[in-house]
Formats: C-alpha cells, structure tokens, sequence
C-alpha cells in the first residue's frame, strides 16, 4: 500500500508513542484522526496548524462511545485506510502481593481495567472500522500494538494476558480477512522511553533494563513509526508480531 494521500486513524495519539506516530505520518502526507481520552490532549492536537490532523475525545474502552466518535468521524468525510491500536495503560501487579496484610491476590477492579483498556479496545474499534472498511469494497491496513510482555513477564498478569489477546486476534482477524484484502499485524515494543514507560518503571529498574537490551539503550517512538510504515508499504505481510525491542528476550 502507497502511504502518501492515506487517511489513519490512530487511537490514544495524544502523547507518546501514539503522538510520535500522529507527527510522523502527518508529515509524509497522510491524513490522521485521533481517539484520545483526554480533553486536553485533543486541544492541543485541534490547535495544531496541520490541516491533516484532527481529535475527538473518545474512549476506546467504552463501546457506545466508540460507535459516536467513528460516526462523528465519518460525518466529516474521515473513512480510514488504516487503523493503528494504539490506546493502552501500563500496569504491573504481582498475582498475590506477599507484602499486604488482608487480600493480597491481584486486584479484580485493575484486571477488568487493564483488560478493558488493552484488549476490549482493539475490539470495538477494530470491529467497526473493519465493517466500514469492507462495506467500501477497499484494501485495509490494521496494526495493533502489543508488547513483548506478550510472552509472559512476571508482575504483570493482566498486561500480558491482554497483549497476548492482542496478538490472538492479529492472527485470527487475518485468516478471516486476508481474502478480502484486509491486513493485520501487531508491533510489539520493548522498553521505549515515554511518559508511561517512566511513571510505571521507577529509574533505577530503567537503568537495570538498560543494561539487559543488547543495544544497551531503550527504545524511542520513532522506531514504531518506521515498523508500522514497513508494515503498511509491504504488501504481503500479515497475521505477523513485529517485535521491536532492541534484542531483549523476558
């Protein structure tokens, strides 16, 4: 697929990784919508100079209010080429915390939270834009981030039990949809330097991580980007996991 003249939706774009890719697809030409749950991060994409790029505040965890931004989306003439899943949390929590007096087994309120967030997300966005998609009679591009926590990491149950949901559905969706000319893949980061990196993973353990990447160096969004623009000008790719994370096996 040519990338230049696209339409991208982006979900979570108002910072990090979500952020790093809303600039750089914006700037080789593309026109990019963004779902974001925070106000202030769609004010600050709606004040940007660039007529390519537009927000609308959106909960991607929350079906109805999916079905109300993509509606409100189409009615300004957005029908996406590609879809990118980027909206997620970070969270770490052992299974039972030995260090707590009274319950000390995962909390169920974080679980649903994570999952909602990680997991049911990609499902209702990717459902509805997928159904558009093909009712266009058009070639799509759909890419999920995920996470090597995918492959288990210890003191993160949810996270990684969502991301791994994530990479199921990469590949159930594109035994479904190849025929169709629909294309699915996930992006699975290491340890990138973000805001959500840095509040979920104190500096110290950052510095130990560090030391374990065989680059010697955590990774930026710019390196997503270039993953994702692989998998959108590659043709045959799909049903893959891209893992992006500098060597570093958990």
């Amino acid at each position: 697929m040519i990338l230049a003249g696209k339409n991208i939706l982006i979900t979570g774009g108002g910072r990090g990784i979500g952020r790093g890719l809303v600039d750089s697809f914006a700037s080789e030409g593309c026109t990019v919508c963004v779902f974001e749950k925070d106000p202030a991060h769609c004010d600050e994409l709606a004040t940007d100079a660039r007529a390519n790029v537009k927000a609308w505040v959106c909960d991607v965890s929350d079906p109805r209010d999916v079905d109300r931004a993509v509606a409100a989306a189409e009615s300004e003439g957005f029908h996406p080429d590609i879809l990118i899943n980027n909206a997620g949390i970070i969270h770490s929590e052992p299974i039972v915390n030995m260090s707590l007096k009274g319950d000390r087994a995962h909390s169920r309120e974080n679980w649903r939270r994570v999952m909602a967030a990680d997991l049911d997300s990609v499902f209702f966005v990717t459902s509805r834009i997928v159904d558009r998609i093909l009712h266009r009679r058009c070639k799509g591009v759909i890419i999920s981030i995920s996470s090597i926590s995918a492959n288990g990491n210890a003191g993160q149950s949810a996270y990684s039990a969502a991301k791994a949901g994530v990479n199921a559905l990469t590949s159930t969706w594109a035994k479904e949809l190849g025929p169709l000319g629909i294309r699915f893949a996930a992006i699975a980061p290491g340890f990138l330097d973000t805001p959500s990196t840095r509040a979920a993973v104190s500096e110290n353990t950052l510095a130990k991580l560090q030391q374990m990447i065989p680059l010697r160096k955590l990774g930026t969004p710019h390196s997503i980007f270039l993953a994702a623009r692989h998998i959108i000008e590659n043709d045959y790719i799909t049903g893959t996991v891209m893992e992006v994370d500098g060597g570093l096996v958990i």
